[in-house]
């Protein structure tokens, strides 16, 4: 009986099987288990286990890491290792302060910049996804939201306001779990209502609606927190 021929990747050498995975793939990956807290709060990281899942060896992943703490995602403690970064609330209200001006700034600008007809494809798309909103879960909404404010920073025509809005959300994505939960119909008409003020240009509409809809108040951060750690640690991503 003819023996079974093994897999491609079972026969080559482990360090040619970790070969196609650049630091910049082991960064991504990282940074998505960080975004979603597979990285719990405080919890420390086990390059082992880490290595181990990703098929890497551990001066990638140690590149990557560090990327990771550059970018205020993780914490790296002198003799003891990587840690899931802590978020204070100050810390958080903070970020969704920085993400209001960088959203006021994308409007202003796309107010300015934004040639009518990319604002009409964006207002087709979002009037596409709002066929689908009621069946979506609060990750798809949230999705949905981001990806909008994307394409709001795009039509600013500015790179580098995209960039920081994503990595703003990056840091704020799981807190905004409990932001965006029963909330579908508002954020459907606001962002609908912005897209309308923005092709007829009147800039005092779109601001109105673009502070409204990112504005958030201390004690709202507070029970974002507190609801998200109560969904992280009951297991609810």
């Amino acid at each position: 009986m003819n023996r079974r021929p093994e897999s491609v990747v079972s026969v080559l050498p482990r360090t040619l099987r970790r070969a196609g995975m650049t630091v910049n793939d082991v960064h991504k990956r990282l940074k998505e288990m960080v975004i979603v807290y597979r990285i719990k709060p405080g919890e420390r990281v086990n390059e082992g286990e880490l290595a181990e899942e990703l098929d890497v060896s551990r001066t990638p992943l140690r590149e990557a890491l560090h990327r990771l703490v550059a970018e205020n995602m993780l914490t790296l403690v002198p003799n003891r290792g990587f840690y899931g970064r802590q978020l204070e609330r100050q810390e958080v209200f903070d970020l969704y302060e920085l993400r209001g001006a960088i959203e006021l700034a994308s409007v202003n600008l796309a107010l300015q910049r934004a040639p009518h007809d990319d604002v009409v494809l964006a207002r087709d798309a979002w009037l596409d996804v709002m066929q689908h909103t009621a069946a979506m879960s609060t990750y798809q909404l949230l999705e949905a939201d981001e990806q909008f404010h994307l394409s709001i920073a795009q039509l600013s025509g500015n790179q580098e306001i995209v960039k920081s809005l994503q990595a703003v959300n990056a840091r704020i994505h799981y807190f905004r779990w409990s932001d965006l939960e029963g909330k579908s119909k508002a954020m459907e008409d606001e962002h609908l209502a912005l897209l309308d003020a923005l092709l007829r240009r009147d800039a005092p509409l779109c601001r109105d609606v673009i502070s409204g809809h990112v504005a958030h108040r201390m004690e709202d951060i507070v029970q974002f927190i507190q609801h998200s750690v109560v969904r992280l640690y009951a297991g609810h991503l």
